[in-house]
């Protein structure tokens, strides 16, 4: 790969250059992408969002409290006939009416609760913290999705920008030589029909630059939206690339599946399916629960009864058995254990999905990498073709139409030759993602 190392610089570090342009390497760029890329952030969120999970499974195993207070005020008296007395001697007794209510009545009570043993409480609390572990894992696959997007952006900006180049140098190679063939013309040394030909070709060339600009800026607007970057921001690239990277040896696919984590989620979720049968299972275990009840209060504001306070504790134990529940507990049982089935052949297809993508992206570099061999020999070839074609023009030996020829051809291969460097930095970086490069 070293004999291609001075085509891949001229690939990889041309940018566009102003004096407020911000210049970006790849290591800023995919900074800027990890802290502003709109989608980690949404799943960052979901992180939070099962963390909040935990914590309420959590709380079924802590004790709950309450604080009841309460006031009355009786704005009437309610009175009852009493007997307060009895004559002297005997008769018919003194009656009275008596005041039965209280001006003020004040109450606060407090009540706490705590569960003692809950089978569906412990299960639902393993799948929380099981849930988190899982949005862990796929927000760090979905990190590396968005990285490996964001490494091949920036190549294909850096692609885009050298085709503006290749365009412009021809649009300027072919206004040269319009305006040569002219001068031949005056002279008397060239025909009228090299004149327009030599027109003709320049004018396709200036409208092939209009097109690579209109194709880099809508590159660049990607490059922008995906690392948050403002639109209207001047974007200069300044990747330095000695080199392409080797081609990587054949990895093991167990450590691969190891560091990979969306297979990983995988396997969390395939946990998920056997707490889910052991709650489903869990569902004919009783509940147990404790309670306590403390309350003091008062009556005031009773001339006949005078005031009076009182308070009252309770302690209770309540325990729950399911008994019958219609034949729900077993459905749930069996719905969770073909969930588990289930789990386990995606694991298996997604192994075997993992080790047809790694052989195809060994395929996708190797066949890169020899077509990069054959485009620099063919760039070197076409170089020298221009230069001789000239040669002959400047002597009277070839006609415009043969430089012209040897340019178009050079312009293509210079292309061919950015386009394969693209496909190969791209099927690495692929490779990268498949083997869990973090």
């Amino acid at each position: 790969m070293k004999k291609t190392a001075l085509c891949v610089i001229l690939l990889a570090c041309y940018a566009i250059i102003t004096v407020s342009a911000e210049e970006y390497d790849l290591e800023t760029y995919l900074a800027m992408v990890e802290r502003n890329n709109p989608d980690l952030l949404i799943r960052f969120k979901d992180i939070e969002l099962a963390s909040a999970d935990v914590a309420l499974a959590r709380s079924a195993f802590l004790p709950k409290a309450g604080v009841q207070g309460g006031y009355n005020r009786n704005l009437t008296e309610q009175l009852q006939e009493m007997a307060v007395a009895s004559a002297p001697g005997g008769g018919e007794l003194i009656r009275k009416d008596v005041r039965t209510n209280f001006d003020n009545e004040l109450t606060v009570g407090i009540g706490i609760s705590q569960v003692l043993f809950s089978a569906g409480a412990f299960s639902n609390y393993n799948k929380a913290k099981l849930g988190r572990a899982i949005r862990e894992q796929s927000f760090d696959a979905a990190r590396l999705a968005v990285m490996c997007a964001a490494k091949k952006l920036y190549a294909r900006a850096e692609l885009a920008l050298l085709v503006v180049e290749i365009r412009e140098s021809s649009e300027r190679f072919s206004l040269e030589q319009y305006q040569r063939v002219e001068r031949r013309r005056n002279a008397g040394a060239a025909t009228e029909m090299d004149l327009l030909s030599a027109e003709v070709d320049w004018r396709t060339k200036t409208d092939a630059v209009m097109e690579a600009k209109k194709n880099a800026e809508l590159v660049l607007l990607a490059f922008r939206d995906l690392a948050g970057i403002p639109h209207s921001q001047t974007i200069a690239l300044t990747q330095e690339r000695t080199e392409l990277p080797e081609l990587p040896n054949a990895p093991n696919l167990g450590d691969i599946l190891a560091n990979r984590s969306d297979y990983r989620a995988l396997l969390l979720a395939r946990e998920l399916s056997d707490i889910d049968r052991k709650a489903a299972r869990n569902a004919f275990f009783p509940e147990i629960s404790a309670s306590f009840n403390y309350a003091l209060g008062g009556l005031y504001g009773n001339e006949d009864a005078g005031n009076k306070d009182f308070n009252s504790a309770s302690f209770g134990i309540m325990v729950n058995i399911p008994i019958l529940a219609g034949g729900a507990r077993l459905a749930k049982m069996k719905a969770a254990q073909v969930e588990q089935e289930k789990s386990i052949i995606a694991l298996s297809q997604r192994e075997t999905a993992i080790e047809s993508e790694l052989k195809e992206l060994q395929l996708r570099l190797e066949e890169a990498q020899r077509r990069i061999e054959s485009a620099f020999r063919t760039v070197e070839t076409a170089r020298r073709a221009v230069a001789l074609a000239q040669s002959a023009f400047t002597n009277g030996q070839a006609t415009y139409l043969t430089v012209m020829d040897a340019q178009d051809k050079l312009d293509l291969v210079w292309l061919n030759f950015a386009n394969i460097g693209f496909e190969f930095l791209s099927a690495y970086y692929d490779w990268e993602l498949a083997v869990g490069v973090k």
